[in-house]
């Protein structure tokens, strides 16, 4: 950033006496009061025009009003937003690896996740839905007026594709969207308050706008459907090459969905501390500038087209969780015996995680997770916690006000010792966090 030397302009008949002066520094003060409220109220305005042609209204397609859920509604509760990223082959999406529109006809809900920020900001879980899962999909309003059939035991990801009735257009994005929200909310039995739908370009410009992002490459990867050839190591990609390695599956380990998966929560918590490590403050333009980017990828629901609720929503996330307490979740899923290419809910555990972030609790005690440091950690028995001696006896578990019950006690205790990084937790953290960017960059 390039900084500009103000000096003070000089004349003779200037009075530097005690009143003399004091008029000058209030002059000096106003005028630069009155440029700091004028430039953010030009950049308030032009961030809420943007954020205002990205809104989807799915009103029509859903029961009930949803723009009556405010954007100060989330104040002081806990917050579900619904991301989903779109498997569209059309427009600028396939001249970037993303593939043939012929290939894959319609959109679809490739990658969908649950954001859960807690009421206190302290805790924000991220719940991914791996896209072969077998689910019921309601019946959905379709954009000509007619409704679909109920579908039962369909994979996950057809649920856009049958809200917009096989159409990519922009136009299809708010029934289709609107049957994922549906199909989500009858899967978890809890309400979905906001959504976001991203597309493959706007993903790229969100990286570049934050300049990249430190990546730790585990091995050679040599992917030509993703387009993405990279030697092991600390690299900082760019926006182009963090989308092929989001994409990147067969590749890849065992080329499943699910291990594609956990690489995907581990690129998003890295963005995430790329977010983090920036001084909003003293670089504010940066803030802005990956804001722009933000609004420009995604379609949003009304009640998050408010560029003043949703920065503020950023800003506390940013500030007040701590990168533990940032958990990147897939859902307990086992691969059915009729079918190795499909995957069902894995019970009780499937419903336990959904049942915690109903409540805005810890997740359940045996749930693996990724942190914000991008390590692979499993939320631990208090109980085995307890029969060990702790080697940092002044680590305490308290427990979240929020939670009044008995089970809710006993997940948190499992959260605050995952959080005070028990002796199993930290040598996995030592073990499995992806150390990058290097120390001396």
């Amino acid at each position: 950033m390039s900084y500009v030397n103000l000096r003070p302009i000089q004349h003779s008949a200037v009075n530097f006496g005690r009143f003399g002066l004091l008029r000058s520094t209030l002059a000096i003060l106003m005028a630069g009061v009155l440029f700091v409220t004028s430039t953010a109220g030009f950049l308030y305005l032009r961030l809420s025009t943007q954020f205002a042609n990205r809104v989807v209204d799915i009103n029509a397609y859903v029961s009930g009003d949803q723009s009556k859920a405010t954007p100060d509604s989330f104040e002081g509760r806990a917050v579900n937003i619904l991301v989903v990223g779109t498997d569209s082959r059309n427009g600028a999406s396939g001249d970037i690896g993303a593939g043939d529109e012929d290939e894959v006809p319609g959109l679809r809900n490739d990658s969908t996740m649950v954001i859960h920020v807690s009421a206190d900001r302290s805790r924000v879980q991220v719940l991914s839905i791996p896209r072969d899962t077998l689910v019921d999909i309601p019946a959905c309003k379709q954009r000509d007026g007619s409704t679909s059939d109920p579908v039962e035991n369909e994979m996950f990801n057809n649920a856009m594709f049958y809200g917009a009735d096989g159409g990519n257009t922009d136009l299809d994005i708010a029934p289709g969207i609107a049957c994922v929200k549906s199909t989500v909310e009858k899967m978890s039995n809890m309400t979905i308050d906001a959504f976001m739908v991203v597309n493959f370009a706007g993903f790229i410009n969100m990286i570049d706008a934050l300049g990249g992002i430190w990546f730790n490459i585990p091995e050679r990867i040599d992917d030509e459907s993703a387009r993405l050839f990279i030697d092991a190591g600390c690299w900082k990609l760019d926006g182009t090459q963090s989308l092929a390695y989001m994409r990147s599956r067969k590749a890849q380990g065992d080329g499943s969905d699910i291990s594609r998966i956990g690489r995907q929560q581990q690129l998003i918590s890295a963005m995430l501390r790329e977010l983090q490590a920036k001084d909003y403050v003293t670089d504010s333009g940066a803030l802005l500038t990956f804001l722009q980017a933000a609004i420009q990828a995604v379609n949003v629901s009304q009640n998050l087209g408010d560029a003043s609720s949703d920065t503020s929503l950023l800003l506390n996330v940013l500030s007040k969780t701590d990168r533990a307490n940032m958990q990147f979740v897939t859902l307990p899923v086992v691969e059915p015996d009729w079918d190795p290419n499909r995957r069902v809910p894995s019970e009780p555990m499937a419903a336990n995680v959904w049942n915690a972030l109903k409540k805005d609790q810890a997740l359940p005690v045996g749930t693996a997770y990724t942190d914000g440091n991008g390590a692979q950690l499993v939320v631990p028995d208090p109980t085995a916690a307890k029969a060990t001696p702790s080697p940092t006896p002044s680590a305490t578990p308290s427990v979240d006000p929020s939670e009044d019950s008995a089970q809710s006690t006993t997940d948190n205790t499992a959260q605050s010792a995952s959080v005070e990084n028990n002796a199993a937790n930290e040598a996995a953290a030592q073990k499995n966090a992806a150390i990058c960017p290097p120390k001396d960059k």
